[in-house]
């Protein structure tokens, strides 16, 4: 086939629709989480079924008492923007578990969007990824533990908190332990209040991380880290771009 006949034809497919992007599929295999608060107490496969939202106050939308379990947003939005700036709830909570991953979908408007937390016991390889974390008070995603993964996240519009008086912190990621890695997320309008401070990624608990391929804009820091490298990341309206770590190139 010459290049003529074959931009025709390309032209053709194009008209006819027939070319489409790839869709992720929907998990189906699943328990699904169909009203809130929910606790889940076994190990598995969890997921939404549509869009869920709570005004509670306090407590957790989603509480993970078990180790090994992946939750799938499956698209849909965990919402809890209704309990306002005075909220203290977590969107999805886990405390002292391992090898959670919670992917695919939007964690809206509570204190903390996700917050996988470790305090005196073990929590390890967890992973966040593909998630859209907007308009929370305090912190959109909260990861806390060993070997733990953050990545290909949207964080947005992060602060506002009234828990915390009028100096209010405002962080996009929050990670701690050993080896975090936060890798490609886009994190954006991190504001704190007063004499707060805001981050795109706050790492300061972290030892051996690694950030990189990551893009900051307006918050007080970029990112702030114990001891790790990062790399690749762009910011943009950022007062103090990187502090602390090791520079290991391709930064702007």
């Amino acid at each position: 086939m010459d290049s003529c006949r074959l931009s025709v034809c390309l032209l053709a497919v194009l008209a006819s629709g027939v070319i489409a992007l790839p869709a992720r599929a929907e998990t189906i295999n699943c328990t699904p989480i169909t009203t809130l608060p929910a606790v889940i107490t076994q190990s598995g496969n969890y997921c939404l079924r549509g869009a869920l939202s709570t005004s509670i106050t306090t407590g957790s939308a989603i509480e993970i008492q078990a180790n090994s379990v992946v939750l799938d947003l499956n698209g849909f939005k965990l919402a809890g923007k209704t309990a306002g700036p005075g909220t203290s709830t977590f969107g999805i909570h886990a405390l002292n578990r391992q090898n959670i991953t919670i992917k695919n979908g939007t964690v809206r408007g509570f204190m903390h969007g996700i917050a996988l937390e470790v305090s005196g016991g073990v929590s390890l390889g967890h992973i966040v990824e593909d998630i859209r974390a907007d308009l929370n008070t305090f912190v959109g995603i909260n990861v806390q533990g060993s070997g733990c993964i953050v990545r290909n996240n949207q964080v947005a519009d992060t602060g506002g908190s009234t828990v915390f008086g009028q100096d209010a912190n405002a962080f996009g990621i929050y990670v701690a332990g050993v080896g975090a890695r936060v890798l490609n997320n886009d994190v954006s309008t991190i504001t704190s209040q007063g004499l707060g401070t805001s981050a795109g990624v706050w790492a300061v608990g972290a030892t051996g991380s690694l950030v990189e391929n990551n893009r900051f804009t307006s918050s007080t820091y970029g990112t702030v880290m114990g001891t790790g490298k990062y790399r690749g990341n762009l910011t943009f309206g950022t007062s103090v771009p990187f502090s602390g770590g090791t520079d290991a190139g391709n930064n702007n």
